[in-house]
C-alpha cells in the first residue's frame, strides 16, 4: 500500500474506534485495522434464532444527563441514533446470596434507604463506605473528566478491596451485600483493589442502562463517523508482523501480505498480543517479558437462549445468584462444584417490551478447561469438546430452573459460548472476561501505561486501567490526548 498514515489503529474494540474518532476529529489521518468480519471487540453482537446477544456489553452505568459515560458518549454522538433503556430505579440488580435476595437501587440515596432497612443500624457503616467511595474516584481525577495532574491517594490506591470492606463490618452479609456487583469486575479477595471496586459500584449505582438492540450499534456508529472524517476502516485484516526503520514501527503487515505505513501506531488489542507483533530485538526484554506474564481476569461460560413466546416478561434489572454466602467467586471457583453463581439477563429489543423470547445466563470458568480443545477452531472441534459444552450448559440451565421455574420446558433453542469462543471473538490468549487483573499487590509491575518503549507505538483499552464502557473510554482519552491534548479534550468533552 503506497498511501502513509498518520495512525494506523489495531483492532476496533471501544478503546480503538474512540481513539480513531478523536484523532479523526483533529485531523488526522487515520486507518482502523480489524481482524474479524465484525468490528467492535466486545461491543459486537450476534443474531441467532431471532434474538440479538452482545457478547460483551449487557448495561452501561453513568449514562445520566450530566454523569460521565453520558458526557462522552455525548461526544461521540452516541445518542443521535442509537436508544438506551433505563433499568429499574429501585432495584436495577437483584441479587441472591445464599438464598436471601437483595435489591440493588439506582441513584445513592435509594442505595443508603434500601441499605439500611436491610442492616439498620449501621448508618455509620455506610457513612466511611460512602467516604472511601469518593476518596477513590477523587483519587483518579479523570474518572470525573478533570485532568488528573498531581491527584493520587497511594494509600487507598493500594488497598485491597476485600480487606477495606472487613474492616467496616464484622458482618459477612453486610459484606456481600456492598460487593454484590463483584461480577461486573471478577473481584479476587486477594488481589482487587478498592479503586475498582469504587469505580465500577459507583458508576451503575449512579444510574444503569441497556442498549435496545444490538450492542454493535455504538461500533457501527463510531466506525461510520470515522469515515465521515476521512478515515478508512478495514475488517478481515489481522495484523502479524511490525517493519522498522532505525528504532521506529515504519509499518505493519498483515495476514494477507498487504502492508500499510504511518507515522505512529496505536494497538487496541492484548498487550500480550501486542508483543507478538514485535521482533527479537525491537523493545526491552525486561518489558516485553511483563507484558506477556501478566495474569489475566478469569473467562465465563455463557448460554444464549430463545424461549417461548410468553413464557417470560422482560425483565429491567439483571438477576444474579451466588450459592455460597460468598460473592467473591473467583476466589473460591471450583471446577467440580461448578456451577455456583449466574447472572441472568434479557436483552431489550425495544424500549417497551412486555414480555421476553431471548435470555442471555453468564458465568465465570477458568480457561484451563477448555485448554485441551485450544489448538482447534471453532469449525474443526471434536464430538468431545461439544458434548462437554451441551452437558455444562445442562448444569447451568438447572441452577437458574431454581429460580426461574418452567424454564427449561420453554426453551425453543440455544447457543453455547465457553472461554474458546471468547477468545475467538476477542483475540486475547485465555477468553479473559476483562483483559489483565488490577493487582493491589503489585501496583507498579501491574502498571500499563499507553507509551511503550517503541516510540511510536501506543496502547489503548481495557488493559490499561479499568475495563467496562467508561475504563475503556478514558484509555482511548488518555491515548488521544497525547498528540491533541488531554486537557483541551477533556474541555471539548465537557462541553459537549
Amino acid at each position: 500500500m503506497n498511501e502513509k498514515y498518520d495512525f494506523i489503529i489495531l483492532g476496533s474494540g471501544l478503546g480503538g474506534l474512540q481513539s480513531g474518532y478523536i484523532l479523526s476529529k483533529h485531523g488526522f489521518n487515520v486507518l482502523m485495522l480489524e481482524k474479524n468480519s465484525k468490528l467492535g471487540g466486545t461491543l459486537q453482537s450476534f443474531r441467532r434464532f431471532g434474538c440479538n446477544f452482545s457478547t460483551g456489553m449487557h448495561y452501561l452505568g453513568s449514562l445520566e444527563e450530566g454523569q460521565m459515560l453520558n458526557k462522552i458518549f455525548r461526544y461521540f454522538h452516541l445518542f443521535d441514533e442509537i436508544s438506551y433503556k433505563r433499568m429499574d430505579d429501585d432495584g436495577f440488580e437483584i441479587i441472591n446470596i445464599a438464598g436471601k435476595t437483595y435489591k440493588y437501587p439506582m441513584g445513592w440515596e435509594r442505595f443508603k434507604k434500601q441499605f439500611l432497612e436491610y442492616f439498620p443500624g449501621n448508618e455509620d457503616v455506610f457513612e466511611r463506605y460512602y467516604y472511601l467511595i469518593n476518596r477513590a474516584i477523587d483519587a483518579q481525577a479523570l474518572y470525573s473528566l478533570n485532568h488528573p495532574e498531581g491527584n493520587s491517594d497511594l494509600g487507598l490506591l493500594m488497598s485491597g478491596a476485600y480487606e477495606v470492606l472487613k474492616s467496616l463490618s464484622p458482618d459477612i452479609e453486610t459484606r456481600n451485600y456492598l460487593a454484590a456487583l463483584n461480577f461486573d469486575y471478577v473481584g479476587e479477595k486477594e488481589k482487587t483493589p478498592f479503586y475498582v471496586h469504587a469505580l465500577v459500584t459507583s458508576y451503575f449505582i449512579k444510574s444503569s442502562y441497556r442498549v435496545v438492540g444490538e450492542s454493535d450499534q455504538l461500533a457501527k456508529s463510531l466506525a461510520g463517523s470515522i469515515e465521515k472524517m476521512g478515515g478508512k476502516v478495514i475488517n478481515r485484516q489481522k495484523a502479524v508482523k511490525f517493519q522498522y526503520h532505525d528504532d521506529k514501527i515504519a509499518a505493519v503487515e498483515t495476514h494477507t501480505g498487504d502492508v500499510y505505513r504511518a507515522d505512529n501506531f496505536i494497538s487496541n488489542i492484548h498487550p500480550a498480543n501486542t508483543m507478538d507483533l514485535i521482533e527479537e530485538g525491537k523493545i526491552k526484554r525486561l518489558y516485553r517479558k511483563r507484558m506477556k506474564k501478566m495474569e489475566n481476569t478469569i473467562s465465563s461460560f455463557t448460554v444464549h437462549l430463545r424461549l417461548k413466546d410468553g413464557f417470560l416478561k422482560y425483565l429491567n434489572h439483571n438477576y444474579q445468584y451466588f450459592k455460597q454466602n460468598d460473592v467473591w467467586y473467583p476466589s473460591y471457583y471450583d471446577e467440580k462444584k461448578w456451577p455456583e453463581h449466574f447472572f441472568f439477563h434479557t436483552p431489550p429489543i425495544t424500549e417497551n417490551d412486555d414480555s421476553s423470547s431471548c435470555a442471555q445466563i453468564m458465568t465465570a470458568m477458568k480457561y484451563e478447561e477448555v485448554k485441551r480443545w485450544e489448538n482447534s477452531t471453532k469449525r474443526d472441534r471434536d464430538p468431545e469438546y461439544h458434548i462437554w459444552k451441551e452437558e455444562k450448559a445442562r448444569k447451568l440451565i438447572d441452577l437458574v430452573e431454581e429460580h426461574f421455574p418452567g424454564l427449561q420446558d420453554n426453551i425453543e433453542d440455544m447457543n453455547i459460548s465457553t472461554p474458546l469462543s471468547f477468545r475467538d471473538y476477542i483475540g486475547n490468549s485465555d477468553g479473559s472476561m476483562y483483559g489483565r487483573i488490577s493487582d493491589f499487590n503489585n501496583v507498579v509491575s501491574n502498571y500499563v501505561s499507553h507509551k511503550t518503549k517503541i516510540p511510536n507505538l501506543f496502547l489503548t483499552g481495557q488493559n490499561l486501567n479499568l475495563h467496562g464502557a467508561l475504563g475503556v473510554s478514558l484509555s482511548a482519552l488518555i491515548t488521544s490526548g497525547e498528540f491533541v491534548g488531554l486537557k483541551k479534550l477533556l474541555e471539548e468533552i465537557n462541553n459537549a
